[in-house]
């Protein structure tokens, strides 16, 4: 006999399941739609209420697509972590409702930009909440740090709309860079984790790849003075911690390097990706020094984020879908070369070209719409279809 929770698990749509399933099908798909309406946007710089389009872009990489992405990943890994049941069914909906009704920013009238403040920010807020609960509940105390970056990052996004409500001066500021620092740190601590360990499984080595407690401890201290220097201070001393982040990162970089991992998509993106991110702190501190144009470090440190993300999104679900991670689509490459040449238009060829500034930046916008596109178009069917394997997830 099938007891009641078998049967709603059976009975449950496979999109809500797990936590990576509508999330990661949200951020392909709002990773598309905002960078279409970026193109439209961008040339005039209009937008239709509240925010100027640059915070609007940057709030929407950031609080939209990065978020969906982070908590759509947490609330699966946090499953794993602890072996506690995470949302899924109504609640997971709701959460998805939730972070739906956030994207309507440029269309509220400034007089309802409080509900939609608040509706915005309580997507951070609870789900925080939801995958701070398994954690606690299974005392997996190793993960903690976690909870904190989510619980900052949230903080992050409530200092964005205070300041958009003129409560907080430089609220908006403050809450883009905030949270944009705080998600890379998210980035850095789960590579860490997971980069050598997919590294050395996916390239069947018999050894372990060299990793170091100092670089460990550097990196997390370092960066945390980064942040704060960056943002309230903004001294020569933020691009010396740039510089040595920098440092700290390419060695790592030095340490997990294997020349077969270019021959996996799965690999060299997220290698790929971790270097955009250390190139960033090398342009930061390279830009004290030498003219640049604007925003070329935060596009370095932005396309790194995306690399990233798209990568571990499409592993992920692999995974989790109980496909094989070893055996990826072969469009996934196609993927994740658009993406790289969106970051080399963006970044190297406007700082080389900055007379074909305009006509670059639509170039790159459109091969990251192409990139996501193939994401959309690969993944979705996993997402609501089951598990292959036959087991709920």
């Amino acid at each position: 006999m099938i007891n009641l929770n078998q049967h709603q698990e059976y009975t449950t749509k496979p999109i809500l399941r797990l936590g990576f399933r509508p999330f990661f099908f949200a951020s392909g798909v709002i990773a598309v739609i905002s960078m279409l309406m970026w193109m439209i946007f961008y040339p005039a710089l209009i937008l239709v209420n509240n925010a100027n389009p640059i915070d609007w872009h940057a709030h929407e990489m950031i609080f939209a697509y990065g978020s969906a992405v982070t908590i759509g990943f947490l609330l699966t890994a946090s499953k794993n972590w602890t072996g506690v049941q995470t949302l899924y069914r109504k609640p997971l909906l709701a959460l998805a409702l939730l972070w739906l009704g956030g994207r309507f920013l440029p269309f509220v009238a400034h007089d309802f930009l409080i509900y939609q403040a608040v509706i915005d920010s309580s997507f951070l807020v609870l789900s925080t909440l939801a995958i701070t609960w398994p954690i606690i509940k299974a005392k997996n105390w190793n993960n903690v740090s976690i909870v904190a970056k989510l619980v900052l990052l949230s903080a992050a996004h409530i200092l964005f709309y205070l300041g958009l409500l003129g409560i907080v001066s430089q609220g908006v500021y403050l809450g883009i860079y905030l949270g944009f620092y705080l998600i890379i740190s998210l980035l850095f601590m789960m590579s860490r984790r997971l980069l050598p360990f997919f590294i050395e499984r996916g390239l069947g080595l018999n050894t372990e790849l060299k990793n170091s407690k100092f670089l460990d401890l550097a990196s997390l201290f370092l960066f945390l003075a980064f942040i704060v220097f960056e943002l309230f201070f903004q001294t020569i001393a933020s691009t010396i911690l740039a510089g040595l982040l920098f440092i700290v990162h390419s060695i790592r970089l030095v340490n997990w390097h294997h020349h077969g991992l270019w021959k996996k998509p799965l690999l060299w993106s997220i290698y790929l990706a971790y270097g955009l991110l250390t190139l960033g702190f090398g342009l930061h501190a390279v830009s004290y020094f030498v003219s640049m144009m604007p925003n070329i470090s935060t596009h370095s440190f932005a396309f790194g984020f995306a690399l990233m993300t798209l990568s571990m999104m499409a592993r992920v679900s692999l995974g989790h879908t109980g496909r094989n991670v070893f055996q990826p689509p072969k469009q996934i490459n196609l993927m994740f070369i658009l993406l790289t040449l969106a970051f080399i238009t963006r970044v190297v060829l406007v700082s080389i070209f900055p007379e074909y500034y305009t006509n670059l930046i639509f170039i790159s916008q459109l091969l990251w719409i192409l990139s996501f596109s193939g994401f959309v178009i690969i993944y979705t069917p996993m997402f609501f279809q089951a598990r292959l394997d036959g087991q709920f997830g």
